[in-house]
């Protein structure tokens, strides 16, 4: 069972009454009910009593029982109770549960102190480090998770720092160690694995945001995520967006700026409309959503099974997936054309291409605002160095800003936008 199983249900009642005193909204919890054709109450028959909840151990034996009839399920604090009982019974019976930041302030300390099954919940805020699932199979989850409230989805954030890939797991981990609910940014790694680098490992990614991470340096791969040596992950249900893969060299040697599958690696990317990813605004030279390495000796490849995913076109074509044959894309879906709730995230702001690019000494950073509030831009060196920055309110429309890089040496630069909703980057190079 896992976080986002846990629901907070209702609590027996005979059901000849239309109430009970202390309890809400008339809840029944049904194994419970006392169910006239059977002729006697069912809570006779297991010795159980009306409006409690009981909690049992691995082994079936009753260690807890309370009445649950005083909590009300729309209560944010009863709920959190409710979790965290569960939770704390959990780790008295079985694998423990590390909180952050309630027990560890950085979640690799968290990491280190765990053990194979633990659970790691992570409050809500910006975690500014690069993970490493080290040995362990466990899980990571974002404390939104929970099930509570889906608007603060996204409110957990690993920030890279673009000091190498935010989540490493390269240690032999199988689908037992999960990566869930988190907002995974500004990797940067010169070969593979801008986000997240998996490694002869298997784990489980489920339901993250997958976005502005960057691979390549003189070639690379896998902006969003690098799927490498034998390694069989689960990748479900995340947004992959605005992940690319770029470098110095003039070569076509930068692939998959989404996803990159090495060859004999063979990962299941979605499977269901429900746990299908979302790709698009991916770059590469090759691939720019998903890209499979396919060698000189590779024959008979098995397809990797991808279906239900979203791209901006269905079926993809060459230029966003490659080589389209090894991928088995049935049932994908276009995202313009999905009638619920909107899928990719909504923005206050659009960041258009930086021009010219290269450029020397005078940049321009056009921005069109699509909802008025404060912007932080801001110029990064690849160190991650601060070298410019400007905080201001803009109104509807189309703005500019003027970078002027005189004094500072020729490279690479990462230009950041964010607003209160929204962030952006891209990436610009200064020649001299």
């Amino acid at each position: 069972m896992g976080i986002n199983d846990v629901k907070m249900i209702g609590v027996g009642k005979d059901e000849y009454n239309s109430s009970l005193s202390g309890m809400i909204d008339q809840n029944i919890l049904p194994w419970v009910e006392d169910i006239e054709g059977q002729g006697y109450p069912v809570w006779e028959d297991y010795n159980a009593v009306q409006r409690s909840t009981y909690f049992l151990d691995r082994q079936g034996e009753l260690i807890y029982q309370f009445n649950i009839t005083t909590l009300d399920p729309d209560s944010e604090n009863d709920y959190s109770y409710f979790i965290n009982l569960i939770l704390d019974y959990r780790s008295d019976n079985g694998p423990g549960v590390l909180r952050v930041t309630e027990d560890y302030t950085l979640i690799q300390d968290a990491i280190d102190n765990a053990n194979d099954g633990d659970l790691i919940l992570v409050e809500p805020g910006i975690y500014t480090e690069q993970i490493n699932f080290l040995d362990k199979n466990i899980s990571l989850v974002a404390l939104p998770y929970s099930g509570y409230d889906d608007n603060v989805v996204g409110s957990v954030i690993l920030d890279g720092g673009e000091q190498g890939p935010v989540v490493t797991i390269n240690n032999g981990q199988d689908q037992s160690s999960i990566l869930l609910g988190f907002q995974i940014q500004n990797g940067n790694n010169q070969n593979y694995g801008g986000g997240i680098l998996i490694e002869n490992s298997s784990p489980t990614i489920d339901r993250n945001t997958i976005t502005n991470n960057a691979a390549g340096s003189c070639g690379g791969g896998g902006g969003g995520i690098a799927i490498l040596g034998s390694s069989y992950p689960h990748i479900f249900g995340n947004q992959i967006y605005n992940n690319y893969v770029s470098g110095d060299c003039d070569c076509i040697c930068y692939f998959g700026g989404g996803v990159y599958v090495d060859s004999i690696a063979l990962p299941i990317v979605g499977g269901s409309f429900s746990i299908g990813n979302i790709l698009y605004d991916n770059d590469a030279d090759i691939g720019n959503d998903l890209f499979r390495h396919t060698s000189s000796n590779s024959i008979n490849l098995t397809q990797i099974y991808a279906h239900h995913n979203f791209f901006q076109e269905c079926p993809p074509d060459s230029f966003d997936v490659y080589p389209l044959d090894d991928w088995d894309l049935s049932n994908c879906h276009d995202i313009e054309n999905v009638n619920s709730d909107p899928i990719i995230p909504s923005t206050s702001f659009h960041l258009s291409p930086i021009y010219p690019n290269p450029f020397n000494p005078i940049a321009t950073i056009p921005i069109s605002i699509l909802e008025p509030g404060f912007i932080d831009v801001s110029v990064h060196n690849v160190k991650g160095k601060l070298v410019e920055s400007w905080n201001t309110f803009l109104d509807l429309g189309n703005h500019t800003f003027i970078w002027n890089a005189k004094g500072l040496p020729s490279g690479i630069y990462f230009i950041k936008v964010k607003s209160k909703q929204s962030y952006a980057s891209q990436k610009a190079i200064l020649l001299k």
